[in-house]
């Protein structure tokens, strides 16, 4: 006889798929707190025809933390891992937020200028300001009556 949850966890549409990453992590470790990768710091884009700015939260990090690098059309942001003192207490009891390096690369549609990126950290929060190269910009040609 089947129990109601047994019958539950079959019509699960995600039952398999979570079986799956358990497995999976519990043979390699977690995604993203494995030793061969940094965690990828997640971003927001807004993409213009000639700007775009991508946001991010880097909580507790100082500026001088944070290196922000373009080359060509993509953006690179490296942030240093967190320097965490030690609490007074015997054992840590949770720990659901990482300290360690994080890193992102992001492809933009055009090609940055590097000399107008602003950057600015502000209560946790970076702001990447990136312009479009003067030379990808599409140049108007004037049509002329004869």
């Amino acid at each position: 006889m089947l129990t109601s949850n047994r019958i539950l966890s079959q019509l699960d549409p995600w039952g398999m798929w979570n079986e799956l990453n358990k497995e999976f992590n519990s043979q390699m470790g977690a995604f993203p707190h494995s030793p061969h990768r940094s965690p990828q710091i997640p971003v927001n884009l807004w993409v213009k025809d000639d700007q775009a700015m991508v946001q991010t939260e880097v909580p507790g990090r100082e500026p001088s933390d944070i290196d922000v690098s373009v080359h060509r059309d993509v953006l690179t942001i490296d942030a240093k891992p967190l320097e965490v003192a030690a609490a007074d207490v015997t054992k840590q009891g949770r720990r659901e937020r990482s300290n360690l390096a994080a890193t992102r690369q992001i492809q933009l549609p055009f090609e940055i200028d590097p000399e107008r990126v602003e950057a600015i950290c502000e209560r946790g929060m970076l702001t990447v300001t990136l312009h479009r190269h003067e030379s990808t910009l599409p140049s108007k040609i004037e049509v002329k009556a004869r």
